[in-house]
């Protein structure tokens, strides 16, 4: 049997006050905020995109996407016909309430109805660092393995809403979905689960009405 250590992270009071800063900006103008979170490749930016095009005609949105690198994102969800801003936090594996300050630093906060925010491609550090987002969406797709939960837990206790994303797949991989929505809902009861596919459009209504929207 190994041996277990395990260390305590907490998160930096100084974040959490920024955090409350934001959301009190956010909340200012009326804007609802909803940050996506998750490994690189587990579709974060394909869901954004399929929201979008599915709301874009309803509501005014913004999309702030973060990145080590590039302008990649912020040119794919712009295709859709809403406003995108990349991040580059060149190497900081994760954005930072500072960072929105700053990208919002031009911007009209009045005109939008929603903002989307996309992090860092990454599945631990990001949830310490809260930008204020009404809601915080983990995305986990079912390439990742079934036991990306369970190797997260904090992760996932921290999210609002779960989605396992790529769902078409599972069956190819063979994948346990069933497995990865216990485990979600075992170590985060509150939030709901839902399977998503933006290849076929299964769960994006599911998902609607999960944010709200």
């Amino acid at each position: 049997m190994p041996r277990l250590v395990t260390i305590k992270v907490d998160v930096n009071q100084k974040y959490l006050d920024k955090a409350a800063e934001l959301r009190r900006l956010y909340d200012k103008y009326g804007v609802k905020v909803f940050e996506f979170l998750g490994s690189p490749g587990s579709g974060k930016t394909a869901l954004i995109e399929a929201l979008v095009d599915r709301l874009k005609d309803k509501y005014e949105i913004l999309y702030l996407g973060g990145d080590v690198a590039s302008t990649l994102d912020a040119e794919r969800v712009s295709r859709h016909g809403v406003e995108g801003v990349e991040i580059n936090t060149g190497g900081i594996c994760h954005l930072e309430p500072d960072h929105i300050f700053e990208a919002l630093k031009d911007v009209d906060l009045s005109k939008y109805d929603i903002m989307f925010i996309e992090n860092v491609g990454n599945l631990i550090c990001p949830f310490n660092f809260p930008l204020g987002a009404h809601k915080r969406v983990m995305v986990v797709s079912v390439a990742e393995g079934e036991d990306k939960f369970v190797k997260h837990p904090m992760s996932t206790k921290r999210s609002d809403v779960i989605v396992i994303s790529k769902v078409d797949m599972a069956g190819p991989l063979g994948v346990d979905v069933e497995k990865m929505v216990n485990d979600a809902k075992s170590l985060n009861p509150r939030a709901p689960v839902v399977l998503v596919s933006v290849k076929t459009g299964e769960g994006l209504e599911e998902l609607q009405r999960a944010l709200g929207l």
